[in-house]
C-alpha cells in the first residue's frame, strides 16, 4: 500500500496537466483569473511557485476509477471537472462568505471585484461539464459521457442545495445537529460522491458498483466536513491561529449547534449574545471556544468524527471489491480523517 501522501501525489501532475490545457488554452482575460484562483499564476499573471495539483476530490476520482478496474489515465477529464465544479463553489463561497483571503492570497473576489469573480466563477462550472466531453476522445462512448454529465449536475445541485441551508442557518439560533448533518450531507457530501460516482462508471459500468461507491464518497464528505469544522476552531497544527472566518460569519458549524442543544439557559445566552451581534469581531470567537471547551463540544465532535469514518468504512466494504482493489481509497480516506 502506498504512503498516505503517495496517495494524493499519484495523480496531481497528470490532474495539473489537464485542468491547465482546459483554462489556459483560452486567451480571454477572464481565464487568468481562474488561473489565479487555481494557484498557477499571480495578479500580474506571473507563475506562481507552489500553485498546481490535484485536489482532494478529483484523486478520490481517479482512484474510485482504478478501484473500480478502469484505467485513470482515461478519468482525467472527469477528474479535472470535479476540480473545476469545487473551485466554481469556492470563488462563490468566498463572496458570500466575505472572505478576503483564499488560502495565503487574496480572494479572486478581492483582487478583481464580486461581480468579476461572480463571473469567473460561473465560466468555471461551465468548463466543468464541458470538460466532460473530453472523455469521447478516451474512448468513452456518448450514453456514458451523458451519464457522466447527469452525476456533476446531480452532484453541483445538490451542492447548491446545501449551501442555501448554510446560508439560512446564519440568522437563526434554532438549527438542530441533526438539520446539519442533513446539510452537509448535501453542501460537502454531494461533490465527493460524484467525484466517486465518476470515477467508478469509467471503471466499471456496473450500475450497482457505482451507487454503493457513491454512498461511500457522500459518507466521506460529512467526514471531511466535520474534521474541517473541528480544524476551524482547534487547530493544533496551528495554535497561533485565532481567526474563524466560519465563526465571524454566523455559520452554525456542529461544535457551535452541539453547545446550543446541551448546554443549560446560561451558555445559551451567551451564545445568543454573541450571534445576534450585527457584526462579530475576532474577540468574539474567543468567546465562543471559551462555551465550548466548557460543554465539550470538540470531544462530542470528535466522537461524531469517528462514527462518520466507521459508517463511511463500512459502506466501502458493502461496495464488494477486495480490500486490494479498495487499498488506496482507504489510506486517502484515513488521511482526511486525520485533524
Amino acid at each position: 500500500m502506498e504512503t498516505i501522501p503517495g496517495v494524493f501525489h499519484k495523480f496531481a501532475e497528470q490532474i495539473d496537466r489537464e485542468l491547465r490545457e482546459i483554462v489556459e488554452t483560452r486567451p480571454l482575460p477572464l481565464y487568468r483569473m481562474m488561473s489565479y484562483h487555481m494557484g498557477w499564476i499571480d495578479e500580474h499573471g506571473n507563475p506562481y511557485p507552489g500553485g498546481g495539483g490535484g485536489g482532494v476530490r478529483s484523486t478520490l476520482c481517479l482512484l474510485a476509477c482504478e478501484a473500480a478496474g478502469g484505467e485513470p489515465s482515461k478519468a482525467l477529464p472527469a477528474a479535472a471537472a470535479i476540480d473545476l465544479a469545487y473551485n466554481f463553489s469556492l470563488i462563490h463561497d468566498d463572496i458570500q462568505g466575505g472572505k478576503p483571503q483564499r488560502g495565503n492570497r487574496p480572494a479572486l473576489w478581492w483582487v478583481w471585484g464580486p461581480a468579476q469573480a461572480i463571473n469567473a466563477g460561473d465560466g468555471m462550472h461551465a468548463l466543468a461539464r464541458l470538460s466532460l466531453f473530453r472523455l469521447r476522445d478516451k474512448g468513452f462512448a456518448d450514453d456514458v459521457v451523458f451519464k457522466s454529465i447527469q452525476i456533476l449536475d446531480d452532484a453541483c445541485l445538490k451542492l447548491c442545495e446545501g449551501q442555501y441551508l448554510d446560508i439560512t442557518y446564519q440568522e437563526r439560533i434554532d438549527v438542530s445537529v441533526s438539520s446539519y448533518l442533513a446539510m452537509i450531507e448535501s453542501k460537502t457530501g454531494a461533490l465527493m460522491e460524484g467525484a466517486i460516482k465518476l470515477g467508478a462508471l469509467l471503471g466499471s459500468e456496473e450500475e450497482a458498483l457505482v451507487e454503493a461507491l457513491g454512498l461511500f464518497g457522500r459518507k466521506l464528505g460529512m467526514v471531511f466536513q466535520v474534521r474541517g469544522d473541528i480544524a476551524d476552531l482547534w487547530n493544533d497544527a496551528s495554535p497561533t491561529k485565532t481567526v474563524s472566518n466560519d465563526i465571524l460569519n454566523k455559520k452554525k458549524t456542529l461544535p457551535v449547534l452541539y453547545a446550543i442543544e446541551v448546554g443549560v439557559i446560561r451558555d445559551k445566552r451567551e451564545l445568543g449574545e454573541i450571534y445576534f451581534k450585527r457584526v462579530l469581531e475576532p474577540q468574539d470567537i474567543a468567546k465562543v471556544v471559551a462555551v465550548l471547551d466548557r460543554l465539550g463540544a470538540r470531544e462530542y465532535c470528535q466522537k461524531m468524527l469517528a462514527k462518520l469514518y466507521h459508517e463511511a468504512m463500512e459502506l466501502l466494504d458493502a461496495s464488494g471489491l477486495s480490500r486490494q482493489a479498495t487499498a488506496s481509497l482507504r489510506s486517502a480516506a484515513e488521511h482526511i480523517v486525520k485533524v
